[in-house]
């Protein structure tokens, strides 16, 4: 397993949000978490990242205790967190934001550059305006910008929070295609979204996230075929 989290128990401000919680990512796995506001989706993906301390269980990425480190760490191991709410420094411009990503191997100038191309062949709209200030990209290219900042470091897993969040029909489209040809290029995604028919569209395994506890699991068209799902989240 790529990354494999065992019975976590997280606390904050006294509420017991994550609850003896399991599930794993296989590598070239897309893994989807669905889960209303208030399930603790965002508080499982700052966890893995070091941004939250467990009071208890295992985090394990690549065979080796994650739990607990500090976030830069995690990230030069392999691992990166597209944030909800595309978190871009809004005053730099789209280039300088993907750079950033780039933070632990920055030195090597060739390597960012090379990076940097992959990201444009992504996402043309951002070498097309490559020195546009970031606040000034709909919401959107923003999104481009924070998931090419992402894959700047390089990722074995990369975990988004809430891609679709707050953006038009015709853009969501466009990046849950893009999410899916980056996993068939081998890139390993755990994708937490509210978007739940979409996103098991494209999952090849999916967890159901209630109040802090995993109460279904399933490949994608299995959860989008369950009567659970279906009432609770499909409207059906």
């Amino acid at each position: 397993m790529l990354l494999e989290i065992s019975n976590l128990n997280v606390i904050l401000s006294g509420l017991h949000i994550l609850q003896d919680l399991s599930l794993y990512v296989n590598q070239g796995e897309l893994v989807v978490v669905v889960g209303a506001n208030g399930s603790g989706k965002s508080t499982l993906l700052r966890t893995i990242m070091g941004m939250n301390k467990p009071q208890a269980g295992a985090i394990n990425f690549k065979g080796t205790q994650i739990g607990g480190a500090a976030s830069y760490t995690i990230v030069s191991r392999g691992l990166c967190l597209v944030a909800e709410g595309r978190q871009l420094f809004r005053s730099l411009t789209a280039r300088e934001n993907l750079c950033l990503g780039a933070y632990h191997y920055r030195k090597d100038k060739k390597r960012v550059e090379a990076n940097l191309e992959k990201v444009y062949a992504l996402f043309p709209v951002l070498k097309e305006n490559s020195s546009r200030i970031a606040s000034t990209f709909s919401g959107g290219e923003q999104q481009m910008i924070a998931l090419g900042q992402g894959l700047m470091s390089e990722p074995e897993l990369m975990m988004i929070d809430e891609l679709s969040l707050g953006l038009a029909p015709k853009i969501i489209e466009t990046l849950f295609k893009i999410i899916k040809e980056l996993n068939q290029n081998n890139m390993s995604i755990l994708l937490i979204e509210q978007n739940t028919r979409q996103s098991l569209q494209i999952a090849d395994r999916a967890y159901v996230l209630e109040t802090g506890r995993i109460i279904l699991t399933g490949t994608g068209k299995e959860l989008l075929d369950n009567p659970t799902v279906k009432e609770a989240y499909l409207g059906l």
